[in-house]
């Protein structure tokens, strides 16, 4: 809701302005009138003003004078000018001043209202985005672990960033790594007397388990801490060297020493401990060996959980030293298709564009490990295929609408006869997949526009307005009125406008109503708006039309 003041020396153009021209319909719930500049300031100190429209000659305060009182202190108001001298040197004070237009008199009503209109418009974005910026800052800074975490969990798993952006990811999070830092992780594992913890409990014992970490590390070292997608603590462990002023003129951080490696381990045993005796639950911890950030996350991960699987088992309370190379396997794993963003993800977001490059990046992978491996070949069918499927499931939809049944048939795996088969299936796959959702987009977007124009058609003589366009449907008033322009061609307001003239022109036809009554028919509350309305649209006014019509 938004108020306006009116300030012009000439009473009869404050009340003009003020009193004819429909406000409500824009937006604007309030109308004040002042004849004076020093009046203005009064109402402006004892009421919330948000645009204001001000004659510049005035006897006493000029509107370049009050726009400039009005600068100093409300300076979020918009104010108009108005004037019936043209000499530029008006026009150069008003910009000075952050006016928002300078408009000649005589002005037509019509003007009046579009410039309004676009300044209450400016302001609903200028305070939606004020309180979603706060909104945001103030979500941000409570869930600042939780992003650190997520952020840590992807580059575990192998998410890939440039460097510029990784260094703005850090940067935002306010974590202390740079990359080419020397790194180890720590990976534990909680077990008895935590296993049978609720969440709200477990959650606060994984809470001090990282204050009580840490205490034990931070003479040596920093700490970077998360869960992972198995649930175990994962902590990312750098050496606490103090860093030179200056970013690229630092020079490279230092190996870790033996000394420092030893340092590592003994204040992860330590901790080990420490939990056993403060939080009275015992804990399996294995450490990793070092590496570099972030290029060597992920190998040195997947080596906490091979050590995990092989040597941990379903034993309880051990301390393990992950190898520091990892064994090297007769067989080669697939990478790309478990890495962050996950195919299915990609799907359900509809990134069309990423989908594909994600399906090169797994073709690539398989080319270069696994070309003459069926194993390999039948592992991505079918992951391929699992993501495709549950897209279609989520969608509603069986596999073979989607994509035929030709694609969508497992009998005889034919697409795994080599990596281009493969390549062709998906490919050709992708591209139904693709083009069905997009009928199915389009044939939704239609749907809102029937409802919308049948509401519009069913009250016609109401509120049809965008906002209670949208409330009707449920949507954000800007979605409405981009939805209705790509499907209609036309925007929503010149459409509520058309039906609005051609059932004008059906009741001046086939009716004895005045005018005023077929205004209010129409949901114009002021007759004059409509008869001003009805002869732009027609070029005569709703009389003129009258008097044409045949006896």
């Amino acid at each position: 809701m938004f108020h306006l003041l009116i300030v012009d020396d000439e009473a009869s153009v404050v009340d003009s302005l003020a009193d004819t021209l429909p406000w409500a319909d824009i937006g604007i719930t309030g109308v004040f009138k002042a004849y004076s500049g020093a009046e203005a300031l009064g109402m402006m100190r004892l009421n919330s003003i948000d645009i204001v429209i001000s004659d510049i000659q005035m006897p006493g305060m000029s509107g370049i004078e009050l726009l400039e009182r009005i600068r100093k202190s409300w300076r979020k108001t918009k104010c108009i000018v108005l004037s019936g001298y043209a000499e530029f040197s008006y026009a150069q004070q008003a910009i000075r001043h952050n006016s928002y237009d300078y408009l000649l008199k005589p002005i037509g009503d019509g003007e009046i209202m579009d410039k309004v209109e676009a300044i209450v418009k400016l302001l609903q974005e200028e305070r939606q985005e004020d309180r979603s910026y706060q909104r945001a800052i103030k979500a941000f800074r409570e869930n600042l672990p939780k992003i650190r975490g997520e952020l840590l969990n992807g580059l575990l798993q192998g998410k890939r960033y440039s460097d510029s952006r990784l260094n703005e990811e850090l940067e935002m999070v306010s974590v202390d790594v740079r990359q080419n830092d020397c790194f180890a992780l720590m990976l534990m594992r909680l077990e008895q007397g935590f296993a049978e913890m609720d969440f709200l409990s477990l959650s606060l014992m994984e809470y001090a388990i990282g204050n009580i970490a840490e205490e034990l590390f931070e003479d040596k070292f920093r700490l970077w801490a998360c869960r992972d997608v198995h649930g175990y603590l994962l902590f990312m462990v750098t050496l606490n060297d103090e860093r030179p002023a200056g970013d690229d003129a630092s020079p490279a951080p230092r190996s870790p020493s033996p000394e420092d490696a030893e340092l590592f381990q003994l204040a992860a045993s330590r901790l080990q401990s420490s939990v056993k005796q403060y939080l009275k639950g015992s804990v399996s911890v294995i450490v990793s060996g070092w590496g570099f950030f972030p290029h060597d996350m992920n190998g040195l991960y997947q080596s906490l959980l091979a050590s995990l699987r092989r040597m941990l088992g379903d034993q309880d309370d051990l301390f393990i030293a992950a190898p520091a190379e990892r064994e090297p396997m007769s067989i080669p794993s697939l990478q790309t298709l478990y890495e962050p963003p996950m195919l299915v993800h990609l799907l359900e977001s509809g990134d069309w564009k990423a989908i594909g490059e994600k399906l090169g990046l797994i073709f690539g992978e398989l080319g270069a490990k696994g070309a003459e491996s069926t194993e390999h070949l039948v592992e991505v069918f079918f992951f391929i295929y699992s993501a495709f499927s549950s897209f279609a499931h989520k969608n509603g939809r069986r596999m073979e609408e989607m994509l035929g049944i030709g694609l969508a048939d497992l009998r005889e795996l034919s697409a795994c006869r080599s990596v281009d088969a493969l390549r062709g299936w998906a490919s050709q796959a992708l591209d139904f997949m693709q083009r069905d959702m997009e009928r199915e987009t389009r044939s939704t977007r239609e749907t809102v526009v029937r409802k919308i124009q049948e509401f519009v058609r069913k009250h016609l003589g109401e509120d049809v307005s965008l906002l209670a366009i949208a409330d009707h449907m449920y949507m954000h008033p800007v979605h409405v009125s981009r939805i209705y322009k790509l499907v209609a061609g036309e925007n929503l307001s010149d459409y509520v406008l058309r039906l609005k003239m051609e059932r004008a022109v059906e009741l001046l036809t086939g009716s004895t109503l005045k005018n005023y009554e077929i205004a209010l028919r129409l949901g114009y509350q002021n007759p004059n708006y409509f008869i001003k309305v009805f002869k732009k649209y027609y070029s005569v006014t709703p009389q003129e039309y009258r008097l044409k019509l045949p006896e």
